[in-house]
């Protein structure tokens, strides 16, 4: 079974419902018609869902809508049927094709259960053929009625749109015609053929229970015009034989009256006459008085014809009752008293009347009606023979008397009849005309048949058809493919489309538009020809261009293979160059920023140390420009990296305003921090960019202020940090704003000459914060100042987290350093800061010393150059790590003047601790020292 595609929902919920519902409830509408078939609609809603959904869903889905045809009359193979032709269906037809459904359905339908309804049928209806084939073509019919309607209603809603897993079926338009032409002519043929039987089948039942409610009432006034007449010979017979007369009289009138009434109304069998004591003083026939005498039966007082008619004085009509003595046959007693003249009874005369004188009227109803006449005790008094009752027995009763309508189920032999019945009040007796419904059955058969074999007609009709419309339609389709299969526009230049004598408009608008493209195709192809030519003659002139063509590529691409390589060159050139110039500026700025620092630990004149300052500021200043220079190569190159730490921002903002203030207050500008509540503490960021772009652009504005206030304000919003630095300076004409952040570039060439500065400030500060994800923005105008604000997207970090080393660290005493340095000056300036600390400190020349050094002695630090004579410090340092005496525990702290990344990552990488670049400061070196020392 087909895993199950679909998955619970209202809708779903709602669908089944609503297809469930419909469906048993028109399988219990009741049948249009009596039949021995079984005539239901609402198999289609069966078959629908059979078709619509899964099995697991749509099986018991058939089940709950075929209850209802199991609470109704007819065979059990029918409605075994007609219950499982959706469930083979669920089996085997669901998602698959058009062709395949019908197979299944119908062949299902028609060669499998067809002949096993036949011979149930055959089993039960044998004596009527007509009876037996409409029988099993009326289920046959609600199969077939299911199965198309159930497979219209499914193509309709739901099986044009479906997408197939499988590639789908072509179905020819013949066959797809002729199956929904048969369909819609056998649904409805159906209808109409279904509609006049059941008109028919009213009307007949009309005509039958109103010929038997008149027959029942002329049957009663025959009855009782018969009853009426045989009581009253006996009561004239009495009367006559009433009075005062001698014996002798009265016996020979007695059997004169008894002999006429006999000759004049034969249905009675016997007469008696008796004296007022009960016994027989007369008979009829004679030769039964004879008996009398013998003591057959001389004395009738315990009859009821004799008491009750000597108490009551009147005739009296008796119940049906088995002879005794002058026969046994079934008899009716009709007596009536004799009386004397003073009108006391003084005997009775009695006659027999035999119940197969009821027979006159049975054999005046017409063909399959039968009588049964009952006496006030319930007892038969006439039954017809198909009745199988027999006189004397009870009468059938059923469960819905009194309120018993017309149709009986149940009645004699089992079956249903119609029945209809009327009281004799004359003999308070209840008359009973009965009619077999297999008689109806039976009578409808011969319609009914002819009327199903009209409807298969009908739908055969249906199906040639829906062949000749599909065939009217695909043939001209077909001549026009035909025609566009073989459609040469270098040979059909004259060949026309077939036409038909009958036209079709949408299709001769087919074979119009496709004359109006054979036209513009046949144009096109001479016009491509045409094209082709011009091609082949300018493949000819572009052969010939080739030819001259890849020479000149391969001559431009020899030079710009020679452009490239010295691009590279010049690159790698200039890399080199800018590492060299850093290692050569830094060294001697090593000195003088050296020398000026340790100047300033000793108390100096005014006039000196004010000197000593200057030579400082401009020893950073210089330092400055070439970290300028190296930062730009580094995002250009690409090699500037980011290091998101906690940044104490407060602190930051404030540092750079105290770096700067010495420099506004010469020039009488304040310098004031504004920074926002929202603010946090600690963000995560790279403190170092932050702090570089805020510098920048602090010098900036304190470079082009002459007066006013430059202003540090920050905030943060929506997880960005946001600076802003405002002054009130000259400010920037509004033609300039686009090109300022551009290397080299500053607002006016004037600005160079008068302000100075090299023009990268802006452009590694735009660099730095587009590298670290923000995004910097600038709103000035001329003479009036300048705002430029940059946003850095950044989140809080933790408080206590940022750690400070403003101070100086205190080294610990008795400590032992290695100082490997080639530069005299450089080494005296590390040694003199150290000195003050009471280090003892070793100085080597270069790298090799320092490595023999680091054997025989246990060193605390080694601070390392790494550009040395004999042996370089990068070199040096593995070698110590492999052969030093204190090899795992020293700690080696890197002293270099070049400043790039990589440079850097070499002493890690070479075992180094720590890097410092040149120049020095003695609160780096120290701070850095004391915290190597602390981690081993």
């Amino acid at each position: 079974m087909r895993k199950p595609d679909f998955h619970l929902s209202w809708s779903l919920a709602l669908n089944v419902f609503f297809v469930c519902l419909l469906g048993a409830g028109l399988n219990s509408i009741p049948a249009p018609f009596d039949s021995a078939g079984i005539a239901v609609f609402g198999c289609g809603a069966a078959v629908y869902a059979a078709l619509r959904f899964p099995p697991l869903l749509s099986i018991p889905m058939a089940l709950v809508i075929s209850a209802p045809i199991w609470f109704s009359d007819g065979s059990i193979v029918g409605k075994e049927s007609l219950t499982l032709l959706p469930i083979v269906l669920s089996f085997f037809g669901y998602q698959k094709s058009l062709r395949q459904i019908i197979k299944i359905g119908g062949g299902f339908w028609s060669i499998v259960f067809v002949p096993i309804l036949f011979l149930e049928h055959a089993l039960y209806d044998t004596e009527n053929l007509n009876l037996l084939l409409s029988g099993v073509l009326v289920t046959w019919i609600s199969g077939v009625l299911g199965l198309v309607s159930g497979h219209f209603a499914y193509l309709t809603t739901h099986g044009l749109r479906r997408k197939l897993s499988y590639e789908p079926e072509k179905v020819k338009l013949n066959f797809l015609l002729s199956y929904f032409f048969a369909g819609c002519f056998f649904v409805a043929s159906t209808a109409v053929i279904y509609l006049s039987v059941s008109l028919f089948q009213q009307q007949q039942e009309r005509q039958i229970k109103g010929y038997m409610a008149q027959r029942v009432a002329v049957l009663q006034q025959q009855l009782s015009d018969f009853i009426s007449q045989h009581q009253r010979v006996i009561s004239s017979t009495a009367q006559t034989l009433s009075g005062d007369k001698r014996a002798e009289q009265l016996d020979a009138r007695a059997t004169k009256q008894l002999s006429i009434a006999a000759s004049l109304y034969p249905n009675f069998i016997t007469f008696l006459v008796t004296d007022d004591s009960g016994n027989i003083t007369h008979t009829y026939p004679p030769n039964l008085i004879e008996n009398v005498r013998a003591g057959v039966l001389p004395n009738v007082a315990y009859r009821p014809y004799f008491f009750k008619a000597m108490q009551s004085g009147k005739p009296y009509l008796s119940n049906v009752f088995q002879g005794r003595g002058f026969g046994n046959d079934q008899i009716v007693a009709m007596s009536a008293p004799i009386k004397s003249e003073d009108g006391k009874p003084i005997g009775i005369i009695e006659g027999s009347l035999s119940l197969k004188s009821f027979s006159i009227f049975d054999e005046l109803s017409l063909n399959g009606f039968s009588l049964l006449i009952e006496d006030q005790k319930g007892e038969v008094v006439y039954a017809s023979e198909t009745l199988n009752l027999r006189p004397l027995s009870k009468a059938p009763t059923y469960p819905c008397e009194p309120q018993c309508g017309n149709e009986i189920q149940d009645g004699p032999e089992g079956k249903t009849w119609l029945r209809y019945k009327g009281d004799i009040a004359q003999a308070n007796w209840t008359v009973n005309y009965y009619f077999k419904q297999e008689y109806l059955l039976s009578s409808m058969s011969s319609y009914l048949l002819k009327d199903l074999l009209l409807l298969l007609l009908l739908s055969l009709l249906g199906t040639i058809t829906g062949f000749l419309v599909a065939r009217m339609i695909s043939m001209p389709l077909r001549r026009l493919i035909r025609y566009i299969a073989n459609f040469d526009p270098s040979t059909n230049r004259e060949s026309k489309i077939p036409h038909q004598a009958l036209h079709i408009q949408e299709l001769t608008s087919v074979n119009a538009e496709f004359v109006k493209l054979e036209q513009r195709l046949l144009k096109a192809f001479d016009d491509l020809d045409k094209t082709r030519a011009k091609e082949q003659q300018l493949n000819v002139e572009l052969g010939e261009l080739n030819q001259s063509l890849e020479a000149r590529i391969e001559e431009k691409t020899h030079h710009l293979e020679s452009a490239l390589k010295s691009a590279e060159a010049a690159n790698t050139a200039k890399t080199q160059f800018l590492a060299n110039m850093s290692h050569e500026i830094r060294t001697p700025m090593n000195g003088i920023i050296g020398s000026c620092e340790l100047m300033f630990e000793h108390n100096l004149p005014k006039h000196i140390a004010s000197r000593a300052k200057t030579i400082s500021r401009s020893a950073t200043n210089l330092l400055l420009i070439l970290d300028s220079i190296l930062d730009w190569s580094k995002i250009e190159s690409g090699k500037m990296g980011i290091d998101n730490r906690d940044t104490q921002i407060h602190e930051l903002l404030h540092s750079a305003r105290e770096l700067y203030l010495y420099s506004a207050d010469i020039k009488d500008i304040a310098v004031d921090v504004n920074i926002d509540s929202s603010v946090p503490s600690a963000l995560i960021t790279d403190a170092g960019k932050v702090s570089q772009v805020v510098n920048n652009l602090l010098s900036n504005a304190i470079k082009f202020t002459d007066e006013g206030t430059i202003t540090i304000g920050a905030e943060y919003r929506d997880n960005h940090l946001i600076i802003a630095i405002s002054d009130t300076g000259i400010g920037i004409s509004e033609d300039k704003l686009n090109t300022i952040f551009e290397k080299f570039e500053q607002a006016d060439a004037s600005t160079t000459r008068y302000y100075g500065g090299t023009g990268l400030g802006l452009a590694i500060s735009k660099g730095l914060v587009e590298l670290m994800g923000g995004e910097i923005q600038v709103k000035s105008a001329l003479n009036e100042g300048s705002t430029f604000t940059f946003f850095i997207p950044c989140k809080e970090g933790e408080s206590g987290a940022v750690k400070t080393m403003a101070e100086i660290a205190t080294l610990p005493e008795n400590i032992h350093v290695l100082l490997a340095e080639d530069n005299d000056i450089n080494a005296e300036i590390v040694m003199d800061m150290l000195k003050g600390a009471n280090v003892r400190c070793i100085r080597t020349r270069n790298g090799q010393d320092a490595l023999e050094a680091a054997k025989k002695y246990a060193f605390d630090v080694i601070i390392m150059d790494c550009q040395m004579p004999v042996m370089d410090g990068l070199t040096a340092t593995s070698l110590i790590r492999k052969q030093g005496k204190n090899k795992d525990e020293v700690r080696i702290i890197a002293l270099t003047a070049n400043a790039f990344e990589e440079d850097r990552q070499a002493c890690l990488n070479a075992g180094m601790d720590a890097y410092l670049s040149k120049p020095i400061r003695k609160r780096m070196l120290f701070n850095t020292v004391a915290y190597q020392l602390a981690k081993s």
